[in-house]
């Protein structure tokens, strides 16, 4: 087993633990995983009603940065809550970052496949990945958007990545499934160079040139 596949193992039997302690109490009106308290929300209303409010109010330009700091804010504070809890501590960067894509599936957002893995801890920090069932995309497609619309998942990933290392990760959606290809594709990169990255063609090749290392919850068996 290569060194990546031992902690794309541990990463999976550690979030199943942490995942075992999500409780309801509707007694005390409290959905909470592991202590801390969340909400739910139809997606829905996130992928495509909240960002059609955020266009009418703050215009086409500035709604997709909304939805983008949103998601930051939510991979920010589940990523120190699970670090926290699990006592993973800034001596395993690489496996902090590498738990995020299963917390991103157990939260509903979508899985991820790897297919460049460089988390370097410098401005040379590169992660290429593709989903292929965010919900963003999923409720584009059903209301008959063909434009790019994860906003929320490159966020949350941003801010995972940028609590696991302690670097200001940016996160840029390459392709999107709402566009009509298979994959949505995104390029986790320092700030600094991420525009530079996304010139690089190594980003831009098609899936099956890549080493694809899934990073993901296991699908259930069809009935």
């Amino acid at each position: 087993m290569t060194e990546l596949s031992a902690l794309i193992a541990r990463a999976l039997d550690d979030m199943c633990e942490y995942q075992e302690r999500f409780t309801r109490d509707p007694g005390h009106a409290q959905v909470s995983l592991a202590g801390i308290p969340h909400a739910l929300v139809p997606t829905h209303v996130v992928a495509s009603d909240l960002p059609r409010e955020l266009v009418e109010i703050l215009g086409a330009e500035l709604a997709p940065a909304v939805m983008y700091r949103f998601g930051r804010l939510i991979g920010l504070s589940h990523a120190a809550a699970f670090f926290a809890d699990r006592k993973i501590g800034m001596t395993e960067p690489q496996y902090r970052v590498l738990t995020g894509p299963f917390h991103f599936a157990w939260a509903g957002y979508g899985d991820v496949q790897l297919l460049l893995w460089e988390p370097k801890l410098d401005e040379d920090f590169l992660v290429l990945w593709e989903s292929d069932n965010s919900f963003s995309a999923r409720e584009a497609l059903n209301d008959g958007h063909r434009s790019r619309a994860c906003h929320l998942q490159a966020g949350y990933a941003a801010g995972w990545a940028s609590e696991a290392t302690g670097l200001p990760i940016d996160v840029q959606e390459i392709a999107c499934r709402a566009e009509g290809v298979s994959y949505c594709r995104f390029a986790m990169a320092h700030r600094d160079r991420v525009s530079l990255w996304m010139r690089d063609p190594r980003l831009h090749r098609p899936t099956k040139q890549y080493k694809v290392m899934p990073a993901s919850m296991p699908r259930a068996a069809s009935a």
